[in-house]
């Protein structure tokens, strides 16, 4: 599943949780415990996610969409993601994608770089340093 159109079939919508949550992905309705509970699929890196069960009661805005939208929409950073579904997500789904590396995560640090002042070489060096 690595674009939007080889999504798998279904509902796609973008779902507003209390709590300040979005979350973007494939719903169903199930029933569980008694109780119709919406299922979202959450969509990140073009992959499906495991399924998150939510309440009714806590969905305060429920926008149906393509899943061409929803693709559009996914979440790109796991700070977005609920910290459940990120905890219980397999790691591999959770890696970000090639060239999606924070700024400079590739390339050497530079030798002259002033950010990291050298370390003391003694004891006596360590005193004397600039404070």
């Amino acid at each position: 599943m690595g674009e939007p159109n080889e999504l798998p079939d279904g509902d796609y919508a973008i779902v507003e949780m209390l709590g300040h949550r979005t979350l973007v992905g494939r719903v169903t309705e199930v029933e569980r415990f008694g109780s119709k509970l919406l299922q979202i699929e959450v969509i990140f890196n073009n992959t499906l996610l495991i399924p998150t069960l939510h309440n009714g009661s806590a969905v305060y805005a429920f926008t149906p969409c393509s899943r061409e939208v929803a693709a559009a929409r996914q979440a790109t950073k796991t700070w977005q993601l609920p910290p459940s579904l990120v905890a219980a997500a397999p790691p591999a789904s959770l890696a970000p994608p090639q060239g999606d590396l924070p700024f400079g995560a590739n390339e050497p640090p530079d030798e002259d770089s002033d950010l990291d002042p050298p370390a003391p070489d003694s004891v006596a060096d360590y005193q004397q340093a600039d404070f």
